[in-house]
């Protein structure tokens, strides 16, 4: 089968064939780096098969009409008044939380997507509340995708859906009224690894009572939609990341700035981690769940995970509009912070104010022992 980016390819053989020309001829040194084979590009059927977003606008509703605050305007955070930096990255809680980058996770082939874009929320919104409190890496715990999907699909949807996928408010309401499992293994169920088996065996069957008790244990404290960009900024300047539901596609190429251009349909979910100003513009830093190699060219402003990309601000309020979008909290009201570790000047992190660590906020679902 010839590969989508065959020209790549060949451009790719055409050069390790001058170089190792040149290394025989003596112009060049024997230790010369040869360089990797190109990406294989994504095509339209291995990305159709990983969007797996079902808009269910009256499950949107049934969700956010039982909670205190139903959209993020409606927090202390969401009111806050006092100017917003021009950019945050939520990405740099897991440099001081972890001493390296997060990982890019990949979902495989099935169409969970929800549960990816819902737990880099979650697990972006509690590296920053462990940096802000100055947590070690002791402290944090990946998640497991195959439970909140599961839980999405059958204790909270009840099973109607056909196929895969599910929705935004689903996963939201899971993670809050039941909670989040650790990416560890907890007695028969090995879950250190992601396996698109178990995430279809749980999407099916619903997850297993004995997981269910592990999840309530620890619940996400707080959830709510998040419908305009102007509210998304707000909820990232304050350390809530969020799982961003929404039909709009887009190029897997980036751009010398790291952006992404609109294009096609994706009925998909991704997390919403940062943003910054690019040429005098606001773009949101999104974050994609097929892995690290799926989107090509420059990350863009503030060495971000190789697997997402920024958007133009315009295009992101467009998809929180959408109205399946929604942010997670590590405390319980919201309440409006300036986490200024991740506003960085001159590539080097602020330190931590001594306000944020004195603070006492009660710590969240988080897997803190």
């Amino acid at each position: 089968m010839i590969p989508k980016n065959w020209k790549a390819y060949l451009v790719w053989a055409i050069g390790i064939a001058v170089i190792t020309a040149l290394i025989a001829l003596g112009l060049l040194p024997k230790d010369t780096p040869i360089p990797p084979p190109p990406v294989p590009a994504f095509d339209e059927a291995q990305i159709q098969e990983r969007c797996g977003w079902q808009r269910d606008d009256d499950a949107v509703k049934a969700v956010a009409d039982k909670l205190a605050f139903r959209a993020f305007a409606d927090t202390p955070a969401g009111q806050a008044a006092d100017p917003l930096p021009d950019h945050v990255y939520l990405w740099d809680s897991f440099n001081k939380v972890l001493g390296r980058g997060p990982p890019s996770k990949d979902q495989g082939s099935i169409g969970s997507c929800v549960s990816f874009g819902t737990n880099n929320a979650v697990t972006y919104t509690l590296g920053a509340q462990l940096a802000m409190q100055g947590g070690g890496a002791d402290q944090f715990r990946d998640v497991s995708e195959e439970v909140t999907y599961g839980g999405s699909r059958v204790q909270v949807g009840g099973g109607r859906i056909r196929g895969d996928g599910s929705v935004g408010a689903w996963a939201a309401q899971f993670v809050n009224k039941w909670g989040i499992v650790a990416r560890e293994k907890h007695g028969d169920y090995d879950l250190t690894t992601y396996s698109v088996s178990r995430c279809r065996e749980f999407g099916s069957q619903g997850v297993p009572a004995a997981l269910q008790e592990i999840a309530k244990q620890r619940p996400v404290k707080d959830i709510t939609l998040v419908k305009t960009w102007g509210e998304a900024k707000k909820a990232l300047a304050s350390g809530y990341a969020i799982a961003v539901c929404s039909d709009r596609g887009f190029r897997m190429q980036r751009d010398a700035n790291g952006i992404c251009e609109p294009s096609g349909q994706w009925m998909h979910c991704m997390a919403l981690i940062g943003y910054a100003t690019i040429n005098g513009r606001d773009y949101g830093r999104i974050e994609n769940s097929w892995g690290p190699t799926a989107h090509t060219g420059q990350v863009g402003p503030g060495d971000p995970p190789p697997s997402g990309f920024y958007a133009d601000s315009n295009v992101v309020n467009g998809m929180l509009q959408q109205g399946d979008s929604w942010a997670f909290s590590a405390v319980q009201g919201w309440p409006a912070r300036k986490l200024n570790w991740f506003i960085r000047h001159d590539n080097r992190a602020e330190p931590l104010g001594r306000l944020a660590l004195n603070r006492k906020m009660e710590v969240l679902y988080a897997m803190v022992p």
